[in-house]
């Protein structure tokens, strides 16, 4: 869920429902496996999924407790640990680096890059090795920032102004836009399938004090896209 190498995320309030820091991100995992689900139908038992930077398994445990077969990969072994607690088992964590995860190329019928390229400086050589893990007619699941002007103002001068997450979170000139992704993906062998907007249901985010999303036409502040490896 989280940048590898980013020590904000490593910590083990991730499930704790009395940590701030994590109820932004607890609730948009929840929109985002609503939306895995929906793009993805079908039973997960037969399949395996990697979830790079998936800091304290927000999407990977509750993906294997629907039956996937799912390795978390991230540098912060505090946030590995909460994963691991949580899921009891029912995922592998694993410490290693998002630029060379320590998983067999073409294993996965889905990899993971959530809330993961708005915090690298190399958005595309990370998008590069997402894709080499992806077997063919699998799917790289990303979502990210867009880098404009209202962005910028919702991501950080709002959510992190308010408290919805830590503050120094977010760095405007890291965020993604969409036909930049498009680029890398495309360099990486992968076509796109959905895309989606994410936008804050504002009401919704200041009565429950953690960031709500609802899906949008407009790609303008984040965006979420569902890609398939050719075959």
């Amino acid at each position: 869920m989280t940048a590898a190498h980013d020590p904000l995320y490593d910590h083990d309030g991730w499930w704790d429902p009395g940590c701030r820091g994590f109820a932004s991100l607890r609730s948009i995992s929840t929109f985002r496996l609503d939306l895995l689900r929906r793009w993805l139908p079908g039973p997960w038992r037969d399949r395996t999924v990697v979830d790079l930077g998936c800091g304290g398994g927000l999407l990977a445990v509750p993906l294997a407790a629907d039956g996937a077969r799912v390795v978390g990969v991230d540098l912060a072994r505090r946030a590995l640990l909460a994963g691991a607690r949580r899921g009891e088992r029912l995922f592998q964590p694993v410490g290693g680096d998002i630029l060379q995860p320590p998983v067999a190329d073409a294993c996965a019928d889905l990899v993971l890059l959530a809330d993961v390229l708005e915090h690298v400086d190399d958005p595309r050589t990370v998008v590069a090795a997402a894709a080499a893990l992806v077997r063919p007619g699998g799917h790289l699941f990303i979502n990210t920032i867009h880098r404009t002007a209202r962005a910028r103002l919702l991501a950080i001068t709002l959510a992190e102004g308010l408290g919805f997450v830590p503050r120094g979170t977010h760095l405007w000139r890291r965020f993604v836009a969409p036909a930049e992704l498009e680029r890398f993906a495309g360099a990486a062998g992968l076509q796109l399938v959905r895309q989606v907007g994410e936008v804050p249901r504002l009401f919704a985010t200041l009565r429950r004090g953690a960031i709500a999303l609802r899906e949008s036409d407009s790609l303008a502040v984040a965006y979420g896209a569902l890609y398939r490896r050719r075959a």
